[in-house]
């Protein structure tokens, strides 16, 4: 299955960005983005609720499609609880701040600091804890509409706040709506979409890998 986005190029571009006030980076972030993926991505979106495995934290979509999703994600008090075990594989950049993490039976928790990519594959889980003032670059791709059950449980069955339950299907709904008419209008025009990597060339000369497995640590 063919992907549009790649974790490696996300992480490149949030790591140009990294040590930037908060709010700034968001801008430049979603600035690089576009300029990279043109109008598959859609910075500016608003600010929701996401409640899902007892964790808590505002969200801003980017991009949903029935096979890849990304977002802003974070948190300013912080949040803790259950990944979920998913049919899609979920990466988180870390834009600012450290997101824990640990597997059952593990002793040690995995820190991810700015830059970092944290990954979970297919089929796992893990507990997750967004300390405070974490703000991450989150996408999932996969089986996506295998999430939504747990994107919303604990909206249905918890919080109850179904008012932010209808704007974040409705955010979901355009971009996927929108994603759709820009597949049929490269399919029109019989050219596939190819990112433009030339844009992350001149902002950045070079990039470090990803660092998929965080840093243990145990105090």
């Amino acid at each position: 299955m063919a992907y549009l986005f790649a974790p490696e190029v996300l992480t490149q571009i949030v790591r140009m960005h990294v040590g930037l006030p908060v709010e700034r980076q968001f801008e430049a972030v979603g600035r690089t983005l576009t300029q990279v993926y043109g109008d598959h991505v859609s910075p500016g979106q608003p600010w929701l609720w996401s409640t899902s495995g007892g964790l808590m934290c505002a969200i801003s979509p980017l991009h949903v499609s029935h096979n890849e999703c990304l977002m802003f994600c974070g948190t300013a008090i912080g949040s803790e609880g259950h990944s979920g075990r998913h049919r899609a594989e979920l990466f988180d950049v870390v834009m600012s701040g450290e997101l824990w993490t640990y597997q059952v039976g593990s002793f040690e928790r995995q820190v991810h600091r700015a830059g970092d990519l944290a990954h979970l594959t297919r089929g796992t889980s893990t507990g997750s804890k967004m300390r405070p003032g974490v703000w991450l670059l989150a996408y999932a791709r996969g089986n996506i509409p295998s999430l939504f059950p747990f994107a919303v449980g604990d909206t249905l069955f918890s919080t109850l706040d179904t008012t932010d339950l209808m704007q974040r299907l409705g955010v979901s709904s355009r971009l996927m709506l929108k994603e759709v008419l820009l597949y049929l209008e490269e399919r029109r025009r019989g050219a596939a979409f190819t990112p433009n990597l030339e844009a992350l060339k001149r902002e950045s000369g070079s990039a470090k890998r990803p660092r998929r497995t965080g840093r243990a640590n145990v105090n």
